[in-house]
C-alpha cells in the first residue's frame, strides 16, 4: 500500500506540474500567434514557394521564401484576418479554401502587376518555365501537376477548350460552373490535408515547448523526481495529506476547470485580452490553489536549499559530479513526464485512486493511536 501511494503522490504532483505548464505554453503560444505561424507555413508548403527560387542557391531561396511570406502577410485577406495584440503582430490561425483561394487571386494580381511585359499574358496550364532572369510565377513554380489544374481554374487562369469554356479536370470539354465546383471541391480536400499537416506540426512545436517550459518548473520547483521520490518515501504523513488532495482533486473533477476553453480562431482584440487574462488567471489560481497546498516536506521547493542538498550528498560519499548529474536527470525526468500533458495524468490518478480504493483501507491515526492504547492497557 505504501508503494501505491508514492506512486499515487508523484502521479498527482506531475499533474499539477503539467496543469501548469500546459496553461504556460497554451498563454505563450496565445500571445507569439503560434498557431498562425503554423498556418502561413502550411500555405508556403501549399503553393511550394521553395520551387520559386530553385535549389542550387540556399541563400536566394531563404531570401525567395522571406519575400513571399512578406507577400502573403502584406496581402488584402492575410490584413483582414490579421490584427496587433500587445504591440505583438498577430497571424490567423484559420483560414477556409475559399479565403485561401482569396489570397492566392491576390497574390496572382500582385504578380501581373509588377511582372515585366513579356510575361503578361494567358499561360497554359503545362507551359514552360519563365525564362531566366524574369523570375516564376506561382502556378509555374507548382509541380503538384492537379493543384496547378485546380488553382488555375478557380483563379480564371485555366485555358479554354477551342471557346467552347473551360476544360476540365480531366480535360474533356465541360460547363464553366460544373468545371469550377469540381476544381473547388477538390482543392477543398487537398487543402484539408495539408491542414492535417499542420496541426501535427502544430503538436509536435508544442510537445517540444512542454519539454522545454516543463524543464524550467522542474528547476523552479526543485521537482527532481527522484528527490520527490525519496520525501515521499521518509514523509507517511505528508503522504496522506497528498492522497487527501488527490482524491479531492478526482472526486470534484477538478482537471475540467483547469482546462482552457477552446480558442476562437476569429477573435476580436477584445476577446483576445480576455483570454490571456483568463490563462494567466488559470496560472495564478494552479499555482496558489493547488500546487502551494502541497505539503513542504515532498519534494516540491529549494527546501532543502541547493547547498545544504550538496553537503548531505558530500557526506554519503557523492561527488559534486555526481550529485549535479542526478539532479539534473531528475529535472529531466520530471519535464518529460509533464509534457505528456495533464489529461495523461488524470486518467492514470482516476484508476490507481480506484486501485487503491479496491484494495485493504488502510487504518486511520486515530485508529491506529486507539489500537495502541488498547495494547497497552
Amino acid at each position: 500500500m505504501e508503494i501505491l501511494e508514492i506512486v499515487i503522490g508523484l502521479i498527482f504532483i506531475y499533474l499539477l506540474l503539467s496543469l501548469l505548464t500546459s496553461t504556460i505554453q497554451e498563454l505563450v503560444a496565445s500571445l507569439v500567434s503560434l498557431r498562425g505561424k503554423m498556418l502561413l507555413k502550411a500555405i508556403l508548403k501549399l503553393l511550394e514557394v521553395e520551387n520559386l527560387a530553385g535549389t542550387e542557391d540556399e541563400a536566394a531561396r531563404k531570401k525567395m521564401l522571406e519575400e513571399f511570406k512578406t507577400k502573403i502577410l502584406n496581402s488584402k485577406v492575410y490584413k483582414k484576418y490579421s490584427s496587433k495584440f500587445l504591440w505583438i503582430e498577430q497571424l490567423p490561425s484559420y483560414l477556409s479554401s475559399d479565403q485561401v483561394t482569396g489570397l492566392i487571386k491576390d497574390l496572382m494580381a500582385e504578380e501581373a502587376n509588377s511582372a515585366p511585359p513579356a510575361m503578361v499574358g494567358e499561360r497554359g496550364l503545362d507551359a514552360p518555365a519563365a525564362p531566366e532572369g524574369t523570375g516564376m510565377t506561382m502556378l509555374d513554380a507548382m509541380q503538384h501537376s492537379d493543384l496547378k489544374k485546380q488553382l488555375s481554374i478557380i483563379t480564371g487562369n485555366a485555358p479554354t477548350d477551342g471557346g467552347m469554356g473551360l476544360r476540365s479536370l480531366d480535360g474533356n470539354p465541360e460547363d464553366e460552373e460544373t468545371t469550377m465546383n469540381k476544381a473547388k471541391t477538390a482543392f477543398s480536400v487537398y487543402y484539408d490535408e495539408i491542414m492535417d499537416r499542420c496541426t501535427d506540426w502544430y503538436k509536435r512545436s508544442v510537445h517540444i515547448s512542454l519539454i522545454a517550459i516543463g524543464m524550467v518548473l522542474a528547476v523552479a520547483f526543485d521537482a527532481d523526481t527522484f528527490k520527490i521520490f525519496n520525501s515521499l518515501t521518509a514523509n507517511p504523513e505528508a503522504r496522506q495529506e497528498l492522497m487527501t488532495l488527490a482524491e479531492s482533486f478526482v472526486s470534484n473533477n477538478k482537471l475540467e476547470a483547469y482546462t482552457p476553453t477552446p480558442r476562437d480562431s476569429t477573435a476580436t482584440d477584445s476577446a483576445k485580452l480576455v483570454r490571456v487574462t483568463e490563462l494567466r488567471s488559470l496560472v495564478d489560481s494552479i499555482l496558489y490553489n493547488e500546487i502551494k497546498k502541497v505539503p513542504s516536506p515532498l519534494g516540491l521547493g529549494w527546501a532543502p536549499t541547493y547547498t545544504e542538498q550538496l553537503t548531505t550528498a558530500e557526506t554519503n560519499g557523492r561527488s559534486v559530479l555526481v550529485f549535479f548529474l542526478i539532479k539534473l536527470f531528475g529535472w529531466f525526468i520530471t519535464a518529460l513526464a509533464v509534457s505528456l500533458g495533464a489529461p495523461f495524468w488524470f486518467d492514470l490518478l482516476q484508476k490507481v485512486i480506484n486501485i487503491r480504493n479496491a484494495g485493504v483501507r488502510p487504518p486511520s491515526r486515530e485508529e491506529q493511536q486507539q489500537a495502541v492504547t488498547g495494547g497497552k492497557s
